[in-house]
């Protein structure tokens, strides 16, 4: 018996069947559990070609932008202050970013956390070269207080472009059941050096995602490999929260006529903001509905 098929929760049941269809309920689990998963490339639907172009993608862009010469990614020395340079903004660079924000696996888990209505609010690339710095533990959940509940405002789906093989590749790190605490690290929780709290490497293969709760502590420490660590971060949240980029200021006609799902990846129907005449467009149906389900 498959309970999505009685049909009695419109927001869940599709999703159910969605994350049933493409294998995904492992990672559910582990999201619940843990606060983040990683999903492999054969599960999440990533070619080699995909991934390569990803990567070729954002090196490219970050090159013509930033007036580098960054070349073979793995042996690449690029200083740090010119590869983290102008890297937001990326969807009118080449599709493949539009199709890394709207692959159907991964908005299946980013749906499961943030809901039906969720939406990207930014996407920036990071490359790691050696000798690059690691940060300190924090969450992404900024400006929700203490108490906010276990519900995910927020959600992290990176690509990863390379390896994460280990801790010599500088990777992300994580405090899995972090997100349950319902809070951001106080000042002496935040230094992997000294945190009473168990923290875990970021593993995977280029073409993996790793996706997480808005809520989980994570942080990354120092690259000691040649080369780059090459990774597309994209935040997506929930309609309360307030976006990073006003995507309709940026994205072209032909690129939302050209991927049909982006517009609402993007959220482009938000109720906020109206004009004297409130919401004339008829867009709130979709943001009130979230205050009765958080599948919404």
């Amino acid at each position: 018996m498959d309970l999505a098929d009685y049909e009695t929760s419109p927001n869940v049941d599709p999703l159910m069947k969605e994350i049933d269809s493409f294998g995904l309920f492992k990672h559910v689990a582990e999201l619940e559990a843990y606060g983040m998963t990683v999903v492999p490339p054969e599960t999440i639907g990533a070619s080699p070609e995909f991934v390569e172009r990803l990567r070729n993608a954002i090196i490219t862009t970050c090159e013509k932008r930033n007036n580098i010469k960054i070349g073979d990614f793995r042996e690449a020395k690029a200083a740090p202050e010119m590869t983290s340079k102008n890297s937001w903004l990326l969807m009118e660079e080449d599709e493949v970013f539009v199709e890394a924000a709207t692959n159907p696996q991964m908005m299946a888990l980013v749906r499961w956390l943030c809901g039906q209505s969720a939406t990207l609010t930014g996407h920036t690339w990071i490359m790691k070269p050696e000798g690059g710095d690691g940060i300190s533990l924090h969450s992404d959940q900024h400006g929700i207080p203490p108490g906010g509940g276990h519900i995910a405002h927020a959600a992290n789906a990176s690509w990863l472009c390379t390896d994460y093989n280990g801790e010599e590749d500088g990777p992300t790190v994580f405090v899995p059941g972090s997100h349950r605490f319902g809070r951001a690290t106080l000042p002496h929780e935040t230094e992997l050096d000294s945190t009473p709290f168990k923290w875990v490497p970021l593993i995977g293969k280029a073409g993996s995602l790793a996706i997480w709760h808005g809520g989980t502590w994570h942080a990354s420490v120092p690259r000691t490999n040649p080369g780059l660590r090459v990774t597309l971060v994209q935040v997506y949240m929930r309609r309360h929260m307030r976006p990073i980029h006003l995507w309709e200021d940026q994205i072209s006609d032909n690129l939302m006529e050209k991927f049909p799902d982006l517009k609402r990846v993007l959220g482009v129907d938000h109720m906020y903001p109206f004009g004297m005449e409130g919401d004339e467009k008829g867009r709130s149906a979709r943001m009130m509905e979230t205050g009765t389900d958080p599948f919404a």
